[in-house]
C-alpha cells in the first residue's frame, strides 16, 4: 500500500515539473520575440549634397517682383516769355548793355519810358520828337555833348533805380541832365562823369 502511494506521488510530481518546464519555455520564447527589432514603416531617406539626388525646389510665385520700366518722364514746363526779372541789387549796366536789353528797361520802369516825363519838358524840346523814350536816348547817334549826355544819362538813370549804391540817386541824375543839357560843353562834361559811374570807374 505504501508503495502505491509513493508511486502516485512520484507521478504527480513529474507532471507538475513537466508543466512548469513548459511554462518557463513559453515565457522565454515570448521574451525573445519581444526583444526583436520592430519592422514598421521604413525611414524616409535623406539626400545630402555629396553627389546624391537633390530635388529641384518649387518656385514661390507669390513673391515674384513686378517688373519696373523706369520712372514716368516728367512733362517739361512751359517756358515763360513774360517780362524778365529786374536785375539784382548791386547791378550796374553800361550804356551798351541797356541799349541791347530793352526788355530790361521795361522790367525796371514798366515801359521804355518817356524823355519828357523823365528828364523834363526842356530836355524833350531840345532833343526833339525823334527821341521819345529811354531806348531812343540810349541808341541815339549824335556826336555832340548832348547826344553823349542822353546816352550816358539814360544809363545812369536806370542804374540809379536798380542799384542803391550807385554814385547818384535817381533825382540827382535827373537834375544833372536838366542843368547840363542847356550847354554842349556842360553836357559833354556831365556825360563823361556819368560814363565813369556806369563803367565802375567813378
Amino acid at each position: 500500500m505504501a508503495t502505491k502511494v509513493l508511486l502516485i506521488s512520484a507521478v504527480i510530481v513529474g507532471l507538475v515539473s513537466l508543466s512548469s518546464c513548459r511554462s518557463l519555455a513559453e515565457l522565454s520564447e515570448q521574451k525573445t520575440y519581444s526583444s526583436a527589432p520592430s519592422y514598421g514603416s521604413p525611414p524616409t531617406p535623406t539626400y545630402g549634397t555629396g553627389g546624391g539626388y537633390k530635388p529641384t525646389p518649387t518656385p514661390d510665385y507669390s513673391t515674384t517682383p513686378t517688373p519696373s520700366y523706369g520712372s514716368t518722364p516728367s512733362t517739361p514746363s512751359t517756358p515763360s516769355y513774360g517780362i524778365p526779372e529786374i536785375p539784382k541789387h548791386g547791378f550796374t549796366g553800361s550804356c551798351d548793355y541797356w541799349k541791347s536789353h530793352p526788355d530790361m528797361i521795361t522790367a525796371v520802369v514798366g515801359s521804355l519810358g518817356n524823355i519828357g516825363k523823365t528828364f523834363g519838358t526842356a530836355c524833350s524840346l531840345i532833343v526833339g520828337k525823334k527821341l521819345e523814350n529811354l531806348h531812343d536816348a540810349l541808341s541815339n547817334t549824335r556826336t555832340d555833348g548832348i547826344g553823349a549826355l542822353l546816352r550816358e544819362g539814360a544809363a545812369a538813370y536806370l542804374n540809379s533805380i536798380v542799384n542803391k549804391k550807385f554814385p547818384f540817386t535817381t533825382q540827382q541824375v535827373k537834375d544833372c541832365i536838366v542843368v547840363a543839357i542847356t550847354s554842349d560843353g556842360a553836357a559833354s562834361a556831365q556825360a563823361e562823369i556819368f560814363k565813369k559811374a556806369n563803367d565802375y570807374h567813378f
